[in-house]
């Protein structure tokens, strides 16, 4: 099953140029690396202000992709950030890497097809 809801993707995109798209895309997949790499260091250092907000950072950017799973996953990364939870940290995060690397394939599979 397909990690992004391509109807509702391809909705949003519906007017933009694809070199737009591709570049919206070109950055995440940029940005995405020193993203993690913060929540991770965040989640080490027990750092949950900085969790919390890494984490609406990412849900924001993710939002952009119809990912509903994601999305869902990011969001429980911030909450567990705001309540300065750490039972279950470890887990989230492991399940949200796990979920944005099929987010990242889709969206790599969907620029080749556009080029």
């Amino acid at each position: 099953m397909a990690v992004i809801d391509w109807d509702q993707f391809n909705e949003n995109f519906q007017y933009y140029d694809k070199s737009i798209i591709i570049e919206v895309i070109d950055l995440f997949f940029e940005e995405y690396e020193p993203r993690i790499a913060n929540l991770d260091r965040n989640i080490k250092e027990k750092d949950f202000k900085s969790i919390a907000f890494n984490a609406h950072s990412l849900k924001s950017v993710i939002s952009n992709y119809m990912a509903p799973s994601a999305l869902e996953i990011t969001r429980q990364l911030e909450e567990l950030g705001k309540n300065q939870t750490s039972e279950g940290l470890d887990e989230v995060f492991s399940k949200l890497k796990s979920i944005t690397q099929e987010l990242l394939i889709e969206l790599k599979d969907y620029v080749q097809k556009l080029d």
